[in-house]
């Protein structure tokens, strides 16, 4: 009898924990007008920490930074005005508790990226589907001063500037 009540108790669990998921996904994916929160890889990682050197005076802005990974990574090469802004809670926790434990200065905000001005970052950081890249153009080139990297991961921004490609990674500069 014991057992059940353990099983049952285990069972609420799981199914809290994936409801949690679910919902904050969905308010995610409405907030963000359909971008979902899909981690790069610990290979995605290595890869953009092998072919992206940032200079610690950089101004880095991730869009969409999930649980701040990307941001931590560019941390550990020196780089020291980190800042991402995260619309689905659950990512946006993830990324606080993330930052907590392991001492990362990054600014972490819970925020849609779209209403923030990037005039003061001199590096974005972009993981997102060349829709919502394309959607963004006009904003990139209304906010950004000449010399600041764009950095997209695996989506291109079609038709906008030729970038550099470094594998899946493209840099584009203003």
């Amino acid at each position: 009898m014991f057992g059940v009540i353990i099983l049952l108790i285990v069972a609420f669990i799981v199914v809290v924990l994936v409801s949690v998921y679910v919902l904050s996904n969905l308010v995610g994916l409405i907030r963000a007008r359909g971008v979902p929160f899909v981690p790069l890889s610990k290979k995605q990682l290595e890869s953009l920490n092998r072919c992206v050197r940032l200079n610690p005076k950089d101004k880095v802005v991730d869009l969409g930074c999930g649980d701040g990974r990307v941001l931590r990574i560019f941390e550990k090469q020196g780089v020291k005005d980190l800042t991402g802004y995260e619309v689905n809670f659950l990512a946006y926790v993830l990324a606080k508790i993330k930052n907590k434990l392991v001492h990362s200065q990054s600014k972490i905000y819970f925020k849609n990226f779209r209403r923030i001005n990037l005039s003061q970052y001199n590096v974005i950081f972009c993981y997102l589907l060349d829709y919502y890249l394309n959607s963004l153009k006009k904003k990139f080139d209304r906010e950004l001063k000449p010399g600041t990297k764009i950095i997209s991961h695996s989506f291109q921004i079609k038709n906008w500037r030729v970038p550099e490609k470094l594998g899946k990674i493209f840099i584009y500069r203003i």
